[in-house]
């Protein structure tokens, strides 16, 4: 019995949608209200590098910080790797829309 039920189905839909929504959330705020700080800070804190795409010119960003998070798990402390994933997408979307 290795079929895919109604549990594996329900949990692939929702993992899509949890991915989705958050790029889908950020292009559609850059669209109906560009260029808010407070708007791009809370994407970031939210939804960590995903939160990049509010602003234009996104996907080098977010490649950056997924390796910046995933090489502060595999070197750092837990409790230090965790912090530096908590601060660094939201001061990457201050530094983009300041300059």
């Amino acid at each position: 019995m290795s079929g895919i039920g109604v549990n594996e189905i329900f949990l692939l839909i929702l993992l899509i949608g949890a991915t989705l929504f958050p790029v889908w959330l950020g292009f559609r705020l850059r669209r109906t209200k560009p260029g808010l700080l407070w708007i791009g800070m809370l994407l970031s804190v939210l939804f960590g590098p995903v939160g990049q795409v509010y602003v234009k010119g996104w996907l080098p960003w977010v490649l950056i910080l997924l390796g910046v998070m995933i090489g502060a798990q595999q070197l750092l402390p837990a409790n230090i790797a965790m912090l530096l994933m908590l601060v660094s997408s939201p001061l990457v979307m201050l530094f983009r829309m300041r300059k």
